[in-house]
């Protein structure tokens, strides 16, 4: 699916759910919600999803394909062991593809990296790492999360779009 499809999807869910729990909170039906604060939640929606927007005119800005990796912040005390076991992969495929694919890293604590949650739509286990390969036209090929990807992996899904 298209990564601006994706997104406006989940905003659409994301602004239902901020309207169904308003009225919930303050015993109103969502109709009132709607008419009375619809400005102030939509107010809301837009800066939630202000990173998520910066990072996918960031993507669609390069006009090539793109592997996106969202890994744990290197300034986190935890360190995830299979972000840095993706690292020599993603630096393989730089040697291999050069500036044919563009490469986009967000850490897990950047605004922008809550674009994990569009792409993953929950399923399954939601695990770092993220990587993505989306194509020069912004359309979500193929993810993988919580595990390493290999080479060959990544290469199935680049080669026929490089």
């Amino acid at each position: 699916m298209h990564l601006k499809a994706l997104v406006s999807q989940h905003r659409r869910v994301f602004r239902e759910k901020v309207t169904r729990m308003f009225a919930d909170k303050h015993k109103m039906s969502i109709e009132n919600v709607v008419a009375r604060y619809s400005d102030v939640i939509e107010r809301y929606v837009r800066e939630k999803y202000r990173g998520v927007e910066r990072a996918v005119s960031t993507i669609l800005s390069y006009h090539r394909p793109v592997v996106l990796s969202i890994i744990r912040d290197p300034c986190d005390a935890n360190i995830c062991r299979i972000c840095e076991r993706d690292k020599p992969n993603i630096e393989r495929l730089r040697q291999l593809y050069g500036d044919r694919i563009a490469f986009y890293v967000l850490f897990d604590s950047l605004p922008e990296a809550a674009i994990y949650h569009i792409i993953h739509q929950g399923k399954g286990e939601k695990l770092l790492p993220l990587s993505a390969i989306i194509n020069s036209n912004g359309e979500v090929i193929k993810y993988w999360s919580g595990r390493p990807v290999t080479v060959d992996e990544y290469r199935e899904y680049l080669d026929p779009i490089v």
